[in-house]
């Protein structure tokens, strides 16, 4: 026997009160509210689809929560007043306004693997590159790394050298501070 399943939504605290304002005004049945939070997963998975070339490496699972947490009632209020065809094409384009709006003020900087030798207390970089986005790629990468007993680092930065000349700030404060070598690991 198919066990009954209520619907659920996946909800911030910050938004606790908006969602409860919504189901108090629309007052949906649970059909009808289980067909928009639907409809909103298949909003999300379509925008993530389309996310711009700057967002690439943003996974999906991220994807979503960052729109949850930033846009969970507005689409979830749009969900519940939208009916037809047209409904996941324009959940979508809003999904993407909101995240063209927080990307406006939040930037997205990339993220470099900077590949580097050690020298006793010195880095080597040996090149800077854009990581392999997630999955078996981005596996195989890291462990040709490591196979070539290589360390790699991710920096965020906007360009290359801005990248480089991070990871040797970083490299710098951690000899400063005395690497794992010369002093126990959670020796403050």
């Amino acid at each position: 026997m198919k066990r009954h399943e209520p619907a659920s939504i996946p909800t911030h605290a910050h938004h606790l009160g908006a969602m409860a304002l919504l189901l108090f005004v629309h007052q949906p049945d649970e059909s009808r509210l289980k067909a928009a939070l639907s409809n909103v997963e298949k909003a999300l998975d379509r925008s993530w689809r389309d996310r711009p070339d700057d967002l690439t490496n943003l996974p999906l699972g991220h994807h979503r929560d960052l729109l949850r947490y930033f846009a969970a009632p507005q689409l979830l209020d749009l969900a519940l007043q939208l009916t037809g065809p047209n409904t996941v094409p324009r959940l979508a384009d809003e999904a993407r306004s909101h995240l063209a709006a927080v990307l406006a003020l939040y930037p997205p900087r990339p993220i470099w693997w900077v590949i580097f030798r050690t020298d006793g207390n010195a880095i080597r970089p040996v090149t800077v590159e854009r990581p392999p986005i997630c999955g078996a790629a981005h596996d195989a990468r890291l462990q040709q790394i490591q196979d070539d007993g290589l360390g790699v680092a991710a920096v965020s930065a906007p360009t290359e050298e801005d990248a480089l000349r991070e990871m040797t700030r970083l490299w710098d404060q951690f000899v400063a501070n005395g690497s794992p070598a010369t002093r126990p690991l959670g020796h403050q």
